[in-house]
């Protein structure tokens, strides 16, 4: 999966992130094809899970801080994809072979940027360079 400028949204530190997601899934892909072991895309869901946690609570705070009036909506889409991708832990548990470890990211990565590209696109137009960079210092710290 590549990123694509297409789903920046005009904020520097969320489409970073958005951008991270992208390398991460590529490299436990990308292992899984070289024979990975199960606990390497165990580790990865776990660490996945945090950063997406992190980066939903980041996505919040800029939604707030511009105003943006489906704030509600776009949060209870963010509970529904976190329920989502820990359940899939579970799944994970009970994958037995690398076919099945790919079509649990594949299913995770799915949703991720059906939600990057139709949700995430709803909120861009609320985020101009100009606003985003207003609440952050000098060093690019959320103030």
């Amino acid at each position: 999966m590549k990123w694509t400028p297409a789903l920046a949204v005009g904020d520097e530190l969320i489409d970073s992130q958005h951008r991270a997601f992208f390398d991460e899934v590529n490299a436990v892909v990308s292992a899984l094809h070289d024979g990975a072991p199960r606990q390497r895309v165990q580790r990865f869901l776990s660490d996945f899970i945090i950063a997406l946690a992190r980066h939903f609570r980041d996505e919040e705070l800029l939604l707030v801080r511009v105003n943006y009036p489906d704030y509600d909506h776009h949060q209870a889409e963010h509970r529904a994809l976190m329920a989502s991708v820990s359940a899939l832990s579970e799944i994970l548990a009970e994958a037995d072979t690398h076919v099945e470890l790919l079509q649990v990211i594949r299913n995770t990565v799915t949703a991720l940027v059906e939600h990057m590209a139709l949700e995430d696109m709803r909120y861009r137009r609320y985020v101009s360079g100009s606003q985003a960079e207003s609440w952050r210092d000098p060093h690019g710290q959320v103030l």
